[in-house]
């Protein structure tokens, strides 16, 4: 500790951390290392809020296995009434990364007294990336925006609600996403990263659609260099919406399950549509809807990274019979280095209900080859179906 000392080109702030030996055994057991750094990237909203004098936090152990996460802790912050930020404002400003949930739910309680302090001021002022894991029963909707809402920045540039595991539906309640968006739009309106998936209620009719209000909003999000969400990217308002984003490089549409196909089969995107698009990830969307997208070169042409995931038995119109599978994957596979002769790295998954394990002809491998990738996946049995 004293060789800590002796350094001259500690800042003053930096000693006051140290001095702390609370939080010095706090960091230690957390992080194995001792030191401002390591308050970067905190990896639980608990281990921030604790540096407000007099927080409790209990800490609950659960089991649903109706949740995205059969089991998780759930953490409740009660902070004080009589609130001293002196030690928390210490640290706040090195935090740049927060994770809101990583496998455990968290609420605040008694947050009124502590942003009536703040005065309309970030908690965390230089915080640039916000991750939330979706998926425990009491931080699916409203309460997990709450707790997000506290901690938007100007300064944010990334904020992702994670899909945390294949397979498993984590989605954010559909309400929610005009306010969602409005804070971002107000707050944080240089956001370069996002990542959210939104769910109707059941009973809802039809699959969900942003609002004019909504696409309005994204449109407005000019530096979105990536942006992943679920499958109304392909409802053509807002997939024309997202083209002409002029920074967006990567694309990611996860459908909650394969249904009707959403593009038109006569989409005609412009020449300028997605000039920076490098990387397109597909999960669970319609083979006719991956068909149509590779009608489109202005699309295709300039993609670098791929990932398709697809069960190719599923008729346009999902009263027929099932198609067969293997005429779809060599029919894509076949023309696909015409199509994106930049390609270095393609991921094809595919499967069916049945578990049927398909096939790839020496053609179709002999034409990936050439493209020179430097990563290539093919599993074609996948079971996720």
């Amino acid at each position: 500790m004293s060789s800590l000392h002796a350094k001259s080109n500690v800042p003053d702030i930096g000693r006051r951390v140290i001095e702390v030996p609370e939080l010095l055994t706090l960091v230690a057991r957390e992080f194995s290392i001792v030191g401002p750094i390591v308050w970067r990237k905190v990896p639980r909203l608990d281990l921030i809020m604790k540096l407000i004098i007099g927080t409790s936090v209990k800490y609950d152990r659960f089991r649903d296995s109706q949740s995205a996460h059969h089991e998780f802790t759930e953490i409740t912050i009660v902070l004080p009434s009589n609130l001293d930020l002196g030690r928390f404002n210490i640290y706040a400003p090195w935090v740049h990364e927060l994770e809101i949930f990583r496998q455990s739910s968290q609420e605040i309680q008694n947050v009124k007294p502590f942003l009536t302090l703040l005065d309309g001021r970030p908690p965390l002022p230089n915080l640039r990336r916000l991750t939330t894991h979706t998926g425990a029963t009491n931080l699916s909707g409203k309460e997990l925006l709450d707790v997000i809402n506290i901690f938007f920045s100007p300064s944010l540039k990334v904020i992702r609600t994670i899909f945390h595991e294949e397979g498993i539906q984590a989605y954010l309640d559909a309400s929610s996403v005009p306010t969602f968006f409005k804070k971002i739009e107000e707050t944080c309106p240089q956001i370069e990263i996002l990542e959210f998936y939104p769910q109707n209620l059941h009973g809802s009719p039809g699959p969900f659609m942003l609002s004019d209000q909504s696409r309005a909003m994204l449109q407005s999000f000019s530096n979105l260099r990536s942006f992943t969400s679920a499958g109304y990217i392909l409802e053509s308002a807002t997939f024309g919406i997202l083209g002409s984003l002029p920074h967006l490089e990567s694309l990611g549409i996860r459908g909650e399950y394969i249904e009707d196909p959403i593009l038109d089969e006569q989409l005609s995107i412009p020449g300028d549509s997605f000039g920076k698009l490098v990387d397109l990830r597909l999960h669970d969307i319609h083979p006719q809807d991956i068909k149509t997208l590779w009608s489109q070169p202005h699309i295709v042409n300039k993609l670098i990274s791929v990932l398709i995931r697809t069960d190719p038995t599923i008729p346009p119109n999902l009263s027929d019979n099932p198609v067969d599978g293997n005429s779809w994957i060599e029919l894509f596979l076949l023309a696909l280095p015409g199509l994106s002769p930049r390609l270095k790295s393609f991921i094809f998954y595919v499967g069916d209900e049945d578990g049927s394990e398909f096939q790839v002809s020496q053609e179709a491998r002999d034409g990936l080859n050439k493209l020179g990738l430097r990563q290539l996946k093919l599993k074609l049995d996948y079971g996720g179906y």
